[in-house]
């Protein structure tokens, strides 16, 4: 296929037409073999993590095949891929990871931007049937579903959602009920904020302004090159490693020091960043196994006529069923949605997750009883990913394989490459130290870029400076640019997320007849508005950073993103939100480092210009001439 001598371009033709022949010609090894039947997505899912890996070790390969007295040759074809990889794919992959780490505190979000709610009622009244007068007067003649939240072992908020609620899309507006007595109920309309769903569909789109479902295969082949230059950068480090594995030389030419930054960041961080890479290219490829590895459910019997299983009966039920495993919500779901491809995650949130057990049986719409918790026997099952379906009226166990003790070893194997990939272990430890990885991504990016700027600028004959060519000139604006834009807009989506959401108590209730056509409707305006900010700070930036002076660029943006988070605080401070719970507790703490963070940064830029300045004296007169 190759010689030594093959051309670069050529010898990267080839690889991306072996790679897509390794990754799309496992869809028909998987049916011959019939994976999906016999293990469901879970085997779909390793078996294709499995093709990416070997496809990007292959391509790895295939770039640096030669003979060694051409070893020079070799490495320089190396450098030359790496850093076209690092400049094409950085700018994506830093804003991906900056909006990342806001995803690991998404669920507080939605809580820090909530008012205070009203206080929980008994759990032995938390599913009284409401009045029919009041659900027909709210428009609401089926309810699609009763979600009880436990706050305690006796109390519990029970809501009623008002549309479908799919992880990976927009939350639903909720009527909250407190049961103040059994025949006496306030009610309450929510509408959370769309803000964490759109951080989360920015992650998956690394800033694309795209659909989803025509930008995720553009970044599993980013991520395929990611993984690509990832390997090919500790190929080339390997000789000098550890002569300068924790040298930062910050002194001397920039080349120096952003090689010395990018090098240490990456390579500290190196399992991390395959973990993200393989798992991101197994997210974006997974829908090419759609069609194959549908979601099946065991339909025990059609919809049940008697009343619903009591909260405690089920809590009872699973105490004796799963000792390990700790409630904290039950969804009471009526009106399933039909089949569709989002069917396998509906009820979790994180994809490739199949909430139901093997059968030879079509989906079914029948109602259940879905159950999320923690599971303390094994804690790589994550902060929320643990849960069980039941029959909503008898309690029987429906699909019990996420829970850890129940689950095989290859459905153990998909749960830690998820759990890794989202750091849903561990605890507020592992969350932080996510965060720290991902800013950390951030900063290895973005010494990428300028490494490979420094190293294309021209030289001027007989100066020091560097000459700047309108190529490198205008990378320089759009990577910059682009990344304070992200961060620009990332902190304006905060401050806007408590404003976006609305608590309001529904005293006259016959005046809300169109309530769920209204709340979607309302929703979906909000997730616009906040999409069209987003994307204005986006823009305004990189024209910002191409119109004034870098300095004075920088301090504008790090001044307004500062306050920004600043305002958000104010607001949630205001509401006394800000330290409700643990988990709003540690997102207060991160937004105020943070926030900090960002006033030092500013007036740190401004300090070292000031300091630049001459310095005015007034000159003494001449004095004549005697």
């Amino acid at each position: 296929m190759t010689t030594p001598n093959t051309p670069l371009w050529r010898r990267i033709t080839i690889g991306i037409a072996c790679c897509t022949f390794i990754i799309g010609g496992s869809i028909p090894i998987a049916t011959w073999l019939n994976i999906p039947h016999h293990y469901d997505v879970t085997g779909s899912s390793l078996f294709l993590l499995s093709s990416c890996f070997i496809a990007l070790m292959g391509l790895t390969a295939l770039i640096g095949t030669g003979v060694g007295r051409n070893i020079h040759r070799i490495a320089r074809r190396y450098q030359t891929l790496h850093g076209w990889i690092g400049i094409t794919t950085g700018s994506l992959l830093a804003m991906g990871f900056l909006a990342g780490a806001l995803t690991l505190f998404a669920a507080p979000l939605q809580q820090w931007s909530i008012a205070r709610l009203p206080p929980p009622s008994p759990l032995e009244t938390s599913l009284l049937p409401l009045d029919k007068t009041t659900l027909d007067t709210l428009g609401v003649h089926t309810p699609l579903q009763y979600r009880i939240t436990l706050t305690s072992p006796t109390t519990a908020q029970l809501s009623l959602p008002l549309a479908p609620e799919l992880p990976l899309a927009l939350p639903a507006a909720q009527i909250l009920i407190h049961q103040t007595s059994p025949h006496t109920s306030s009610l309450y309309y929510l509408a959370p904020t769309p803000a964490p769903s759109f951080i989360g569909g920015l992650h998956r789109r690394m800033g694309l302004p795209l659909p989803e479902p025509w930008a995720m295969p553009i970044i599993g082949i980013i991520c395929l090159f990611y993984g690509l230059a990832l390997l090919s950068g500790v190929i080339l480090l390997l000789p000098g490693m550890w002569r300068n594995l924790m040298t930062v030389r910050l002194h001397g030419r920039a080349r120096r020091r952003w090689l010395d930054l990018h090098s240490l960041l990456g390579l500290c961080s190196m399992p991390f960043h395959l973990i993200i890479a393989l798992t991101t290219a197994l997210f974006a490829f997974f829908p090419l196994f759609c069609s194959i590895s549908d979601t099946h459910i065991v339909s025990e019997s059609k919809q049940n006529t008697h009343s619903l299983i009591s909260p405690e009966s089920v809590l009872t039920q699973l105490h004796t069923h799963a000792p390990h495993f700790q409630p904290y919500r039950l969804d009471y779901i009526l009106s399933p949605i039909t089949a569709d491809t989002l069917a396998a995650r509906v009820m979790l949130h994180a994809p490739l997750y199949s909430p139901n057990p093997l059968s030879s049986k079509p989906l079914q719409t029948y109602p259940f009883l879905f159950v999320q918790g923690i599971d303390t026997y094994n804690p790589m099952i994550g902060r929320d990913r643990a849960s069980i379906t039941l029959n909503p009226y008898t309690g029987s166990v429906l699909e019990e394989t996420n829970l850890s003790s129940h689950q095989s070893l290859a459905r153990r194997l998909l749960t830690w490459c998820l759990a890794l990939h989202f750091g849903s272990f561990g605890g507020e430890f592992v969350r932080w130290l996510y965060i720290i990885l991902a800013l950390c991504g951030v900063g290895f990016f973005h010494t990428a870029n300028q490494l490979w700027l420094n190293t294309h600028r021209k030289t001027i004959k007989k100066k020091s400076s560097r000459l700047e060519s309108s190529m490198t000139l205008w990378l320089d604006r759009i990577t910059e640019g682009s990344l304070m834009g992200c961060l620009l807009g990332l902190c304006g989506v905060i401050a806007l997320s408590p404003l976006t959401t609305h608590l309001i108590p529904l005293g006259n209730i016959t005046k809300m007849a169109s309530l769920p056509s209204i709340a979607q409707t309302s929703m979906m305006r909000l997730y616009q508005h906040i999409t069209l900010f987003y994307y204005t700070c986006f823009a305004l930036s990189i024209l910002s950073c191409a119109t004034f002076p870098r300095y004075i660029y920088r301090v504008l943006i790090l001044i307004l993103s500062a306050s920004f988070l600043t305002t958000a605080l104010t607001i949630v401070t205001l509401r006394h939100t800000a330290m409700q719970n643990t988990a709003t507790c540690s997102l207060t703490l991160a937004l105020a480092l943070a926030t900090i963070s960002l006033w030092a940064s500013a007036g740190f830029i401004l300090t070292k210009r000031m300091s630049f300045l001459p310095h005015l004296s007034v000159k003494d007169p001449p004095t004549p001439e005697a």
